[in-house]
């Protein structure tokens, strides 16, 4: 290419995708399948879940509100880094309270999309996939959010996916159907 032509500008950023609600929304289960879905695509993609980067990379933190902050500001600066060589990232965390929100939405930056994965706190505990709110319940555990401490309502979500009485492939489908139309 010589000098006069012009290079084709870059494409920016792909939106970070960060998908968060109560636990046992759906969240992980959406995320994964999205995931895979866009990569049978051809696209590359790289999940962060709040269960695996507490099984590392945040092991070392507890439930307490700052502990919370910092495991969410370690995932949005991995998801930003990761975003920035041109991969699709999906985000799977809790992220309870608006001020949480706040501090992934000022690392992340513009390409950051919320979807809140809404889901009623009954439906949550009926599923309890992971037997979280059974051992809060029965006091094994302090600070589950939902029961003993607050999610707070999005003020500012880009999208919200209600998984209440909804297939999961109809949740992916809308997933889906919002990438194509951002």
């Amino acid at each position: 290419m010589s000098e006069t032509e012009a290079t084709p500008p870059l494409p920016g950023p792909k939106p970070v995708l960060w998908l968060f609600g109560l636990p046992s929304s759906g969240k992980t289960t959406l995320s994964r399948l999205l995931r895979d879905h866009l990569q049978s695509a051809g696209e590359p993609v790289v999940l962060l879940d709040g269960d695996d980067l507490r099984s590392g990379l945040c092991a070392d933190l507890g439930f307490s509100d700052a502990d919370r902050c910092e495991n969410l500001r370690r995932a949005a600066h991995l998801a930003r880094l990761i975003a920035a060589q041109g991969n699709r990232v999906i985000c799977a965390f809790v992220t309870p309270k608006e001020h949480h929100r706040e501090l992934v939405r000022q690392i992340v930056g513009d390409p950051l999309r919320f979807i809140h994965i809404h889901c009623p706190l009954e439906t949550c505990i009926a599923r309890d996939v992971k037997g979280l709110y059974a051992k809060a319940a029965a006091r094994q555990m302090t600070g589950m959010t939902g029961t003993q401490d607050t999610f707070e309502t999005p003020l500012n979500a880009d999208a919200v996916v209600s998984t209440q009485g909804m297939t999961v492939e109809a949740a992916v489908g809308s997933l889906i159907r919002y990438l194509q139309a951002s």
